[in-house]
């Protein structure tokens, strides 16, 4: 259960949900089998992404399962696969372009993991973009996609910034890697001033379905609070960016996932 992070598996799981939800304020029989389907595939996909990282993970996380030796790789290997494969034959009972979607989003995992993560920003990119996907799976698993178009956009910049921000927490372990990510590559300055421009980028752009009108003040007022908490991430990240205020703040990021999730959602009901 821990490798597969479920944290992770059920925001993805309330996130196709939500991004189904928001087109119908139903829970359809096909968008349940969705967000099951993309909480299995992130499930495999966390559990390759350790496979991969097991390298990283003995000095960022020896915590880890695999690391720690209390899984073997044998076993993680057959869990990613049954993991994956499930998420693929749910994915392909629903209509199009449901099976489309499963696709692009398991071999964008592939991909990552066997090779995009050592490429900087463009392995962040294509995790980001599977975050966003998750709210448009759901929508398109309703045939009503259109609504889950703002929480994907936005999902998808948040992602963006956390993910740059975890790869400054875990560069002590990614040196042993070649190439790899946007800290060991073009250091640590630029590092922070691509996650002060995404999420400026974001505090400024969240509040804009609010003032034309698609969404009220339970919005507003979420997405207000949620906007304070990306603020303070930046003053801290601006200050010290220690392996322990990293930890920190990428802990807090996780939390404000929610928040963002309720803010659509609240302001729906």
């Amino acid at each position: 259960m821990e490798i597969t992070r479920p944290i992770n598996c059920a925001i993805t799981f309330l996130s196709v949900l939500l991004g189904g939800w928001l087109g119908t304020l139903a829970l359809t029989h096909h968008l349940l089998l969705a967000a099951l389907s993309a909480a299995l595939i992130t499930g495999g996909g966390n559990v390759l992404n350790d496979l991969c990282g097991v390298a990283e993970d003995r000095i960022n996380k020896p915590q880890r399962p695999l690391p720690s030796g209390r899984l073997s790789h044998t076993s993680a290997t057959i869990l990613t696969s049954l993991l994956l494969l499930s998420g693929l034959i749910i994915g392909f009972s629903l209509p199009s372009p449901a099976p489309i979607i499963v696709c692009i989003a398991v071999i964008g995992l592939a991909l990552y993991n066997f090779w995009l993560k050592r490429v900087p920003l463009l392995g962040n990119l294509v995790v980001s973009a599977l975050g966003g996907l998750a709210f448009l799976y759901g929508g398109f698993a309703v045939h009503a996609y259109q609504p889950a178009r703002w929480p994907a956009l936005f999902a998808t910049l948040f992602h963006l910034g956390r993910e740059i921000l975890k790869d400054l927490e875990d560069i002590t372990g990614d040196q042993v890697l070649s190439g790899s990510t946007i800290p060991l590559s073009w250091g640590r300055p630029v590092a922070r001033a691509i996650i002060t421009a995404i999420f400026s980028t974001l505090i400024l752009l969240t509040p804009l379905p609010a003032i034309i009108d698609i969404y009220g003040t339970p919005y507003f007022i979420l997405v207000s609070i949620l906007n304070i908490l990306l603020i303070y991430v930046l003053i801290r990240l601006l200050r010290e960016d220690t392996p322990a205020t990293l930890s920190h703040l990428n802990h807090l990021l996780k939390a404000s996932m929610i928040l963002g999730l309720c803010a659509f959602f609240f302001d729906r009901l």
